[in-house]
């Protein structure tokens, strides 16, 4: 059986005004289908930044400077903006720690979670619309329907991050990786 993450000797280094910081240091380790790995350790050890190393959100500042991130057999690290946006968000997926910053304030619940449902699975407005409110069912919120029609900062922390599951689970993924475990 292959691994369907395998994370070989990754190093994220962030330069800033302080010069080059080392924040992931030679960190390796493997997730074969069906199985759930996590990764423990105190805040700031980078927990987070391996995360987002994964799935190539690094930002402003930050870059791989060593391993590889194989995801089904592909080196994550040598795709480009393109290639990526292909995987993510379809068999690779994240619930972000923080939904109120990873949702965006200026569209509704529904427009964000059926963006992703029609461009990856190729869904109709309303098979995407029936799909998303269906999530959102399963993730526990109650009245969807209302929820698809709402702004992110209308809805309760615990509200967004059933939201934040919802859309992770949106294309069914191959992988999650979740930032934060949530607390439902």
């Amino acid at each position: 059986m292959s691994h369907i993450l395998e994370v070989k000797d990754l190093e994220v280094t962030f330069t800033g005004d302080g010069g080059k910081n080392i924040s992931v240091d030679e960190v390796s380790f493997h997730v074969d289908p069906g199985e759930v790995v996590c990764i423990v350790g105190e805040s700031g050890c980078g927990k987070s930044v391996t995360s987002l190393s994964i799935m190539g959100l690094l930002g402003r500042g930050g870059s791989v400077t060593k391993g590889q991130v194989l995801f089904e057999g592909r080196d994550l690290l040598a795709m480009n903006e393109k290639e990526l946006d292909k995987v993510r968000g379809d068999r690779l997926t994240m619930i972000f720690q923080d939904p109120l910053s990873s949702l965006n304030p200026v569209f509704t619940i529904g427009s964000q979670m059926t963006e992703s449902i029609r461009i990856h699975m190729g869904l109709t407005r309303e098979e995407a619309g029936a799909r998303a409110v269906d999530l959102l069912k399963k993730a526990g919120l109650p009245n969807a329907p209302s929820v698809m029609k709402k702004y992110p900062h209308l809805l309760s922390g615990g509200m967004r991050q059933r939201v934040m599951i919802a859309m992770a689970l949106s294309c069914n993924p191959s992988l999650l990786v979740a930032d934060e475990l949530p607390r439902l």
